[in-house]
């Protein structure tokens, strides 16, 4: 099942062939035919609620609920809610928004894929640069925070920040929480798995500092593109789930999460220490090699001897896994500001 947000009111979304279920409309229309309720907005709102969090905290009876909707519209003749109103829609002529609550959180794992980690380190001939790279793959997980208040959609432009010249991508797959959680053993992660999306983790280049100011490289106004949706209960193995990085149509990244050196369960056990997790937060696992800034030759003082693979205004970004779907994002603006 593939959950998306949409329209102006940031409705639960189911995507069918023709279109996106209202889910929440649908349900209640399943009450009225089927079950007779008397009271089926009421009962809807509480049982498949419209907004996502809420939807994910009811669990697995909101994604029963979600079924039996699905399956009662699929086979009846009216397609319209209880009051008349609309339920399946055109996802090309309502807006499809990033499947993410602003009060939500996105973690996001560091230095966690090893071929992306070593191809920066054979890129630098810089034994400082060298000396740092090692040290972010020893040892536990390493994460950063991505603000989930100003993501990015599938389709929406990608406004190149004013403060740098070299703008990056990071294709990475995320799990979605589903139940609150703290002290969560590796082993009983799993369960805390709601669903699956993708993130593009876009990143800023020019002289970035793994001192306590590297999260402002991570973080501008659409600086993790989210979506297109989130894949629920299609039994995918979470550390086998491919992805891919578009620029212009050449392939630039190509992994899988197998390849992860802390899965997602070690990494839910580490942020979940003396720390609660809550439906909707994302992990977003890292990023396998090929991005600009592990592709690009430095020199001994570490600035990029070519800076070509970095991305300019008018390239199309396109992120995708063949389990979840794709993102695609076109940078606008002038490069560095100028």
């Amino acid at each position: 099942m593939k959950i998306a947000i949409f329209g102006p009111s940031r409705r639960v979304g189911v995507v069918v062939d023709n279109g996106i279920v209202d889910i929440n409309g649908a349900y209640a229309r399943y009450l009225v035919d089927v079950e007779r309720s008397l009271r089926p907005t009421a009962k809807a709102a509480h049982e498949v609620p419209a907004d996502l969090n809420s939807f994910i905290e009811q669990g697995d009876d909101a994604l029963a609920g979600a079924r039996a909707a699905l399956d009662h519209l699929a086979e009846s003749n009216d397609k319209t809610g209880v009051d008349g109103e609309q339920l399946v829609f055109d996802p090309n002529s309502t807006t499809v928004h990033a499947p993410i609550d602003g009060r939500s959180r996105i973690f996001a794992a560091l230095a966690n894929f090893a071929d992306h980690m070593q191809a920066a380190a054979d890129n630098t001939s810089s034994g400082r640069d060298k000396d740092t790279l090692g040290k972010l793959v020893s040892g536990g997980p390493k994460y950063f925070i991505k603000d989930p208040r100003v993501v990015s959609s599938d389709g929406d432009d990608l406004a190149f920040p004013r403060r740098t010249d070299l703008l990056d991508y990071e294709a990475e797959v995320a799990v979605v929480i589903g139940k609150q959680g703290k002290d969560v053993a590796a082993d009983d992660f799993g369960s805390y798995i709601w669903g699956y999306t993708l993130v593009n983790d876009w990143s800023i280049r020019d002289n970035v500092s793994f001192g306590p100011d590297f999260q402002y490289s991570k973080n501008f106004d659409g600086a993790a593109t989210v979506g297109p949706w989130i894949v629920v209960d299609e039994g995918l193995d979470p550390q086998d789930i491919p992805i891919e990085a578009r620029i212009n149509g050449e392939v630039r990244q190509s992994g899988n999460t197998k390849s992860m050196i802390h899965s997602f369960a070690s990494l839910g056990e580490y942020l979940s220490r003396d720390s609660t997790l809550f439906p909707g937060d994302l992990i977003s696992g890292g990023t396998p090699k090929g991005t600009a800034v592990d592709s690009s030759t430095r020199d001994a003082d570490g600035k990029f001897v070519d800076d070509s693979k970095f991305l300019n205004p008018g390239d199309v970004v396109e992120i995708s896994s063949t389990a979840i779907g794709s993102v695609t994002n076109t940078v606008s603006g002038t490069r560095g500001g100028q």
